[in-house]
């Protein structure tokens, strides 16, 4: 299993998963950038639009949507989210607007497209696969759980995917951490958490009070410390594992801030840091896991202290 990000933040986020003989499966976790932007990230690793199999969705937010609309009318790509995450973007598509993470409308149209045709809502409407929260599908090469996160969205989802004999956990736009969470997480060789923001940080910066009260609630977005938490609660001492923090705000974090958050809490608590190779994921494209090389390279999976 290959897994690349394309970019994540606040502006957008986008995952690559890639399993199968040849690469076949390849599904999108998330479109939250135009397509000619996925394409030109895409085309880095020498993959194209119309070779994804197709588009989970965690939620219907803006940085995590906006491809949407021409990857399923241009390209006939399925949407597969749970039902209330697509009566959402449904709903999204025949309103024609959007909201950003700090609330802005924005127009869901991409450059020299006029309105939001019958036809797109048709193909949305053909190609949605329905995922229940709580469930478990194949898709191509890839068996996936999907579990509840905590966000102020219909339905906010992470998923768990296994392909290869390798797990990754996808965590990101969660207020909290729940038992649930806690669970796939402690299940993952690849954890791709959020990692939001620096508290204090938030609190004296300058948003203003109800966006930064909304970061700070359940169903807003992880700190730094929630973070590290979450990755001591499911710590594994018999194992090495892949960590990318990610959905970092360019405004309340640093890539800096965040990892030695994550290594000073992990220090602090007595816990083998050489357990854990820890990256901060980019706003544009980033970091690249490809379980294949980890058979043929054993020692990455060495403990040391």
């Amino acid at each position: 299993m290959r897994v690349v990000s394309l970019g994540s933040g606040s502006s957008g986020n986008a995952l690559l998963i890639e399993a199968g003989p040849g690469g076949r499966t390849k599904l999108l976790i998330d479109a939250g950038f135009s397509t000619r932007v996925l394409q030109e990230r895409l085309q880095h690793i020498g993959i194209s639009l119309r070779q994804l199999s197709g588009i989970l969705v965690t939620h219907e937010h803006s940085d995590h949507i906006l491809g949407l609309p021409t990857l399923t009318r241009r390209y006939e790509k399925s949407v597969i989210a749970d039902p209330r995450t697509l009566a959402a973007i449904e709903e999204i598509f025949v309103n024609g607007i959007t909201r950003s993470e700090s609330g802005r409308f924005l127009p869901l149209l991409e450059e020299g497209e006029e309105s939001i045709s019958e036809k797109l809502l048709a193909s949305f409407r053909s190609l949605s696969q329905v995922f229940p929260l709580g469930t478990r599908q194949i898709i191509g090469d890839v068996e996936v759980t999907s579990f509840p996160v905590s966000h102020d969205a219909a339905a906010p989802a992470g998923y768990l995917l296994h392909a290869g004999g390798c797990r990754v956990c996808v965590v990101i736009d969660t207020g909290e951490i729940t038992s649930t969470m806690l669970e796939a997480i402690s299940r993952a060789d690849l954890l791709i958490l959020e990692s939001n923001h620096d508290r204090q940080r938030l609190l004296r910066g300058p948003y203003p009070y109800s966006l930064k009260m909304r970061i700070l609630s359940p169903t807003g977005h992880l700190s730094n410390d929630q973070a590290a938490e979450a990755v001591l609660r499911s710590w594994r001492g018999d194992a090495v594992r892949w960590l990318w923090l990610s959905h970092l705000s360019r405004t309340n974090n640093t890539p800096k801030l965040a990892l030695e958050s994550m290594r000073s809490r992990i220090q602090e608590a007595g816990a083998n840091l050489a357990q854990l190779h820890i990256s901060v994921l980019p706003p544009d494209f980033g970091c690249m896991w490809d379980s294949t090389q980890l058979w043929h390279n054993t020692s990455l999976w060495e403990m040391s202290r």
